[in-house]
């Protein structure tokens, strides 16, 4: 989604605007059809700017639902994401004179001559570093089992007989001393 900051650039600074993102669920087609690459299959953000000297500061809230798969039994899953953000954005020409400003801090976000902002590639890096790394279906999910890859869940069961032969050594000990 792209806004317009140039009415809120030209109000005095400290002043601020609110946005609303929802789309449930994303439209494959739309203006934050960015998001589907990160997995996001819904998003319900709310956004205010504010005006600030160097140019405009985005803070929020977003709610996203990302398809993922359980890192133990790889079934696929929709995790609920909160992200809390704030991003400093830099103008790098007036909006009433048209002069360009000052250089802006290296790897700075920008807004450009349009005046626009483009909430998509933020809302989208905001939301792909709250998703967690190792999601579960549920917190006690067994996972795939390590000989046969039969869901544990499903199927719980041993295999005899599988112990690793690099370990017999160790299993002698056993033998050994079976007091202790």
């Amino acid at each position: 989604m792209k806004i317009s900051i140039a009415p809120l650039l030209k109000q005095p600074v400290g002043t601020h605007t609110d946005y609303e993102i929802e789309e449930s669920p994303i439209d494959p087609r739309g203006e934050n059809a960015g998001l589907l690459d990160a997995g996001v299959s819904s998003i319900d953000a709310d956004i205010v700017a504010t005006h600030t000297n160097p140019g405009a500061l985005l803070e929020g809230d977003a709610a996203a639902s990302v398809s993922q798969q359980c890192s133990r039994c790889l079934k696929p899953i929709e995790t609920p994401v909160q992200a809390h953000f704030a991003e400093q954005y830099y103008a790098t020409i007036d909006v009433v004179s048209g002069v360009e400003k000052s250089a802006v801090p290296r790897d700075a976000k920008t807004i450009g001559s349009d005046f626009r902002i483009d909430l998509t590639p933020l809302l989208r890096e905001e939301v792909i570093l709250a998703t967690p790394l190792a999601p579960l279906c549920r917190p006690d999910c067994k996972g795939l089992c390590a000989v046969c890859g039969r869901d544990l869940n499903l199927e719980p069961h041993i295999h005899e007989g599988t112990t690793d032969e690099r370990w017999s050594t160790l299993d002698e000990l056993h033998d050994f001393r079976p007091d202790h």
